[in-house]
């Protein structure tokens, strides 16, 4: 499995959009899927992003590999 994330962001749309449209998305979602839903203010930009699993593997050269010295 991978964790994607798709975000919806927008200087001019309204928070209420922003989370709709997220929302819309989660629901596509198997509930056993949805990580979490978050969400970031920069002067204004909004963004919410909704975190969620997927069946699809990550590329050998693209996994994250931890190394001990």
């Amino acid at each position: 499995m991978r964790i994607k994330y798709r975000f919806f962001r927008g200087v001019l749309a309204s928070w209420d959009d922003l989370f709709t449209q997220a929302a819309e998305f989660a629901q596509e979602i198997e509930p056993q899927r949805l990580i979490n839903v978050s969400h970031a203010n920069s002067g204004g930009d909004g963004t919410v992003t909704v975190w969620y699993w997927d069946d699809e593997e990550a590329p050998e050269n693209d996994r994250f590999r931890s190394r001990l010295g």
